[in-house]
């Protein structure tokens, strides 16, 4: 499992990821990462937004939510 430090790089790196990518390549699963997002949410760090439209499908805009590894991630800065 990664840590903290080892999904704030990859999230750094990439800018902007999807809950499903960071788990991938960071080879740890989903809640875990999940959880972990969090922490550099509460610290103003990492935003959680809706994926691009095209990314599911749909119109951006449902009132469903996401499948939670379509969750996206973007990276705020140090």
């Amino acid at each position: 499992m990664a840590s903290l430090i080892e999904l704030r790089d990859i999230l750094r790196r990439h800018q902007r990821a999807s809950l499903l990518g960071l788990s991938l390549e960071s080879h740890s699963e989903l809640g875990a990462v999940e959880a972990m997002m969090r922490v550099w949410e509460q610290k103003g760090r990492v935003r959680r937004s809706a994926p691009a439209a095209d990314a599911c499908g749909g119109c951006g805009g449902c009132t469903k939510g996401c499948p939670p590894g379509q969750i996206v991630f973007e990276w705020l800065g140090d």
